[in-house]
């Protein structure tokens, strides 16, 4: 089934041919112009310039995947507006994915944070663990991204670690109060009880900063630092590339748009099944710019 991707949630806008198979997915053409003031000039010679370079005609397109975002609105409606427009006219169906996902299923193994560009000097992110969403999507300034991290966790060995932490913090405050109360009577065991919960905090902070700061015990984490070296192995995104000095991590230069044969590979079991069309709902996370007025001003003084 020839399938198409549309993709105007960064300042890219993309269109993109994929052929879905039984077993496996195949790129056929693919087309890309940065300028996130142009998305709907861009879009539509883009996707007649990918059937024209297939030998394709619309006619052709069994299901359009979609970018939902998170983007700027303006930009992101083009391209939701444009694939429920075509769909309707085909009579095909259309899924939505997550146009951070795309990213983050391109980058591969490993911790990577997805970054784009949110404008108003934030990013909007997520991160990932082998290809699967772990966090996110979220919107924050590139210096508070660790912290957002810190205090969801990260899906690596850390919680096990963590666990233990904790249990031997447990079991030795309980040991200390034990012998405290046994030796001395109640009033040294309330000066013992603090000292246990001293060490209890001790042994958590230390199992803490082994485990690149995530602490998992539910006790409010403490970040010192703005990057996110530790917490993930390397970036991706356009946002990332622009706040890298922030990030402090590798960035991946040549991954910076949500490539189209990924978006579709992340909706390939539905269009398999032939899942019904979904309804393309934008991920704004954020308000718009514009408000609705206050009240009307008197003209007459």
């Amino acid at each position: 089934m020839l399938v198409l991707a549309l993709d105007t949630a960064t300042p890219a806008s993309t269109a993109a041919l994929v052929e879905v198979t039984a077993d496996g997915l195949i790129g056929v053409a693919e087309r890309r112009t940065v300028d996130p003031r142009a998305h709907g000039e861009k879009l539509a010679p883009e996707i007649e310039g990918t059937l024209a370079e297939a030998g394709a005609r619309p006619g052709d397109l069994g299901a359009i995947v979609a970018g939902l975002g998170p983007g700027p609105y303006t930009g992101l409606r083009v391209g939701l507006a444009t694939a429920a427009s075509m769909a309707q006219a085909l009579g095909i169906p259309t899924y939505g994915v997550c146009s951070l996902d795309g990213l983050g299923r391109a980058a591969g193994p490993g911790r990577v944070l997805i970054a784009t560009d949110a404008r108003r000097r934030e990013v909007y992110f997520a991160t990932y663990l082998d290809g699967v969403r772990v966090l996110g999507p979220d919107v924050a300034r590139p210096a508070d991204v660790a912290a957002g991290i810190v205090r969801a966790g990260t899906a690596t060995t850390s919680r096990a670690r963590n666990r233990r932490a904790t249990e031997a913090a447990a079991l030795a405050e309980s040991e200390i109060l034990e012998a405290a109360t046994a030796l001395a009577g109640a009033d040294a065991a309330r000066v013992a009880a603090a000292l246990a919960r001293a060490e209890a905090d001790n042994l958590i902070g230390q199992a803490t900063a082994r485990d690149d700061g995530v602490d998992v015990t539910g006790r409010e984490p403490v970040l010192r630092e703005s990057n996110v070296h530790g917490l993930v192995d390397r970036a991706a995104g356009e946002g990332a590339l622009k706040y890298g000095e922030i990030f402090g991590v590798p960035v991946e230069e040549h991954l910076l748009y949500p490539p189209g044969a990924a978006l579709v590979a992340l909706a390939a079991d539905r269009i398999r099944a032939g899942a019904p069309g979904e309804v393309l709902t934008p991920l704004y996370l954020r308000r718009p710019d514009a408000v609705e007025p206050a009240g009307r001003k008197p003209v007459l003084t």
